[in-house]
């Protein structure tokens, strides 16, 4: 039954692809998308961090997650990027001497499903750097529920994605400063919709690889959702590939994150300045 789906829903974009018409090669949209996450397994723990703090800084935070993007698409690439607010800044709270920065998200993104690349501007402690690296690829599973998400008729697909992060947690028990680095192992579940009506494999952030444009897609934490369309807008649509930071692979920036956390720990540890600065997001 699922094999069959995927055999139906592959057609329905072949055809709604060819009644585009002759100048389908010219395919291209701007899909804008409002972002929202859920805060209730938020938690930090540590000397001078009072519950008032932790009140303050999540409602910081929810409001930092509440954002708007853009995703400007042809048939083969796409590029994802956060609309500009004059609040844009990371939350901040500060108490007793101690500062507490929240910054969140990668930056912007650019997919081209045909020569499977993949761009992905981010920062390490305030150093840039530019993701090039091969596209992920997922095995979607195409369910036949649907919903209408604006005028389009969307599609249901998910799939369980496994990570594994490294936890970082301090303490000064006894008034000695210890610091404990352990894996942790996430299951995500990706839920998405998309849509036939628009034949791009494209999506929010690092999504994609599906027979449609994806409207709307959550983790169970993150969600995006798209609030609006413009297919082939009169100004036309510019695509090109980012150029903004040192390149790495996902792994070369894995392995300079855990080692400037490792001199970040080391500088609690022989006093710091009281300064802890946290950062969520970024899927690379």
């Amino acid at each position: 039954m699922k094999k069959v789906l995927k055999q139906f829903t592959l057609i329905v974009g072949i055809m709604v692809a060819i009644v585009i018409g002759a100048n389908a090669q010219n395919f291209t949209g701007i899909a804008t998308y409002q972002s929202s996450r859920k805060m209730g397994d938020f938690n930090i723990k540590g000397e001078g961090m009072t519950p008032e703090m932790q009140e303050q800084l999540k409602q910081r935070m929810q409001k930092q997650f509440q954002k708007e993007y853009t995703l400007k698409f042809n048939l083969t690439e796409s590029l994802w990027s956060e609309v500009e607010s004059l609040d844009g800044g990371p939350a901040t709270v500060s108490s007793g001497g101690m500062m507490i920065k929240m910054s969140t998200g990668g930056g912007a993104t650019y997919k081209n499903t045909a020569e499977n690349q993949y761009l992905q501007e981010t920062e390490v402690f305030s150093k840039p750097f530019l993701i090039d690296d091969a596209l992920i690829s997922r095995d979607w599973e195409i369910t036949s529920e649907t919903k209408k998400i604006g005028n389009y008729t969307a599609q249901k697909a998910i799939y369980t994605d496994i990570r594994e992060r490294k936890m970082i947690s301090f303490s000064n028990e006894g008034g000695d400063d210890s610091k404990d680095m352990e894996m942790v192992t996430d299951t995500l579940k990706v839920e998405a919709w998309y849509t036939p009506q628009i034949p791009v494999s494209q999506g929010p952030e690092e999504y994609w690889g599906l027979p449609g444009l994806i409207l709307e897609v959550s983790n169970g934490t993150t969600s995006y959702l798209c609030t609006k369309v413009v297919l082939n807008p009169e100004d036309g649509v510019d695509i090109k590939p980012l150029k903004k930071g040192k390149m790495v692979t996902r792994k070369e920036l894995e392995a300079i994150r855990e080692e400037k956390t490792q001199e970040m720990m080391q500088k609690y540890s022989n006093g710091g300045d009281g300064n802890i600065t946290i950062k969520i997001g970024g899927n690379e």
